[in-house]
Parts: structure tokens; sequence; C-alpha cells
């Protein structure tokens, strides 16, 4: 079996760079086995999550909680418990904060926001989802570094703002929904061919974008046009939008794979 093959037919294939995050998920699974006491974790992204499943299942005893602040959360913080431990929202340790901004004078977007928020020294980790209803903008936060962003954070691009921490029962605005599901046959899952399917581009457009430093896979830089993508994977393709792989179907009768996608188009 080759190696585009083990992606497609085992959910829990590693990257090498995953190692990192592996072996920090192991730890917390070691502690809360041997202290018995539940592990918060930063917050994941969906192939982290899935990682994480995966670790936790070998464990008899151990089991894992999530929330993000909102139900449908793309980003969330897990609990990794006995199964003695039933969580709160409020053990997760999130706080959600409004960006008001001249909205006569600013359009504000998803990349600004989170330029901004990491631009004050903050891990990318640190922070969850960002979501907006159209015209207020909203994003979650650890809580013990609620007070170091509202005191660090007051501009986005060239517009001063101001952070405004929210009651996540009463104030969570809706967000809209820009993402479709599809379905779509691929000849290969290497990255640069999921890219000029889904996007209908040739694959030297596709490649050049990688090779242009314009793909994140799972929110890190990926140059690798050849690197092949697997379950839950999320690639940002900067002027294009966002694919998410939801699930990886099998082959078709001509031999391509079948993916079910979740895309957001610009």
């Amino acid at each position: 079996m080759d190696d585009e093959e083990k992606v497609s037919l085992n959910s829990s294939y590693f990257r090498p760079e995953e190692k990192p995050f592996i072996d920090k998920i192991g730890d917390l699974l070691l502690r809360t086995q041997t202290m018995y006491i539940p592990q918060l974790t930063d917050f994941l992204n969906m192939r982290e999550r899935a990682i994480l499943d995966n670790l936790v299942n070998k464990y008899d005893d151990l089991f894992v909680h999530y929330y993000g602040g909102y139900e449908g959360a793309e980003r969330v913080r897990g609990i990794i418990a006995p199964d003695y431990f039933v969580p709160k929202e409020s053990d997760f340790k999130i706080s959600l904060f409004e960006v008001r901004y001249p909205e006569r004078f600013a359009n504000l977007h998803h990349g600004q926001i989170l330029g901004s928020l990491t631009g004050s020294g903050v891990e990318r980790d640190h922070f969850g989802d960002i979501i907006t209803n159209g015209k207020a903008w909203q994003f979650f936060v650890f809580k013990d570094m609620a007070k170091f962003i509202s005191e660090q954070v007051d501009k986005i691009g060239s517009f001063k703002v101001h952070l405004t921490e929210k009651d996540i029962k009463k104030d969570l605005i809706m967000p809209i929904d820009e993402s479709a599901d599809e379905t779509v046959n691929v000849q290969s899952l290497r990255l640069d061919t999921i890219i000029s399917t889904i996007y209908d581009i040739s694959r030297t457009q596709s490649k050049a974008l990688v090779d242009h430093g314009k793909i994140q896979l799972n929110w890190v830089p990926n140059r690798n046009a050849s690197a092949f993508v697997t379950l839950y994977d999320t690639i940002s393709v900067r002027g294009y939008g966002r694919i998410r792989i939801n699930d990886i179907m099998g082959k078709s009768k001509n031999n391509k794979y079948i993916i079910f996608v979740n895309v957001i188009r610009k």
C-alpha cells in the first residue's frame, strides 16, 4: 500500500510534523490517567481533534469533552477526564470578546482580526473561532488571556477598535455560514490536485499558489505541492477561500477518490 492509500484509508495516519502535538497530548493523557484529574487543552482545529479522539480511544477509562463557545464551533477546547467527570461550560475557561469599530468607515475581515490578535504576542492556539453576523465581529480566547488582549489590541488594520468582553449566554451573535458541502471526485489526494479540482483552476496555477506561499494546511504555511491531504485537514487558499476535508469515501469506478468537503469560495 503506497503513502496515498495510507492517507485515504487510515484516519489514524499521523504526519511527522504532527509529532510535537501528539507528544503534548500524550503527556496530558498520561497525567489524567496517573493523577485522575481532568486536563484542559488549548483550542484545537478539526485535524487536532481527530488526533486526540484517536489517542484517547486507547484508554478505557478516559473520555474527552469539547466546547468552543457555541454549537458547531470549528475550534474547540478539550477536557480529557476520567469517566466520572461531567464538565460545565465554565470549566473550559473561554471568554468572548466583541470588536467595536467604526462601522461606517471600516470593513473588517477574518484575516485582519486574526493578524491583530496574534500580532499582540498571543499564540494562535489560545484563540477560538472568529465569527460575524455580517456586521458585528466576535472571537473566543482563553479566559486567563482576556485582560491582556483587551489592553494590547486597540487597532485592526488602520482602524482604531475597542474590545469588549461579552457574556457568551446572552450576547453571542449568530454567525453567518458562508460554506457549502460538496462531494468531489479527485485524481489524487495531493494538495495541488485538491485545490485545482475544487477551485477549477489548472494544476500549474494551483502549484504556483503553493510555491508562492499562498497555501496553509491546518493553519501552517505549506510549500509542498505534493503533500497528501487527509481526513479533517483544512486548506486555506489565499484569494480563493477554504477547503475542509470531512470524509474520504473511497474510490469511484474510474479509480478517482471520492471526497466530501466543506468549501468557502471568495
